[in-house]
């Protein structure tokens, strides 16, 4: 069996509230963690992920895992337009 190695990736983003709506800040822990991966050369791929808000703060997290080719979960990306 061939031993995987996975990078672990995990963002948090915070905002004042008023400034980001709940679904606002996931997406942006979202793209914070696969441009974590992105670095890497591989595509982040998510475990899960949570977001609050009080009045003060809004607040959210994404956890995954960064893939890539042969890993599973990975996607390989679009043909080229015309080809």
């Amino acid at each position: 069996m061939k031993p995987v190695g996975l990078m672990l990736a995990a963002a948090a983003s915070l905002a004042v509230a008023g400034c980001y709506s709940p679904q606002r800040a996931e997406e942006h822990a979202q793209d914070m963690a696969a441009d974590q991966c992105a670095q890497q050369g591989k595509q982040f791929v998510q475990t899960s992920g949570s977001a609050a808000a009080t009045p003060v703060v809004t607040g959210a997290t994404a956890k995954g895992r960064c893939v890539g080719p042969g890993d599973a979960g990975y996607v390989p990306p679009p043909p080229p337009p015309g080809s």
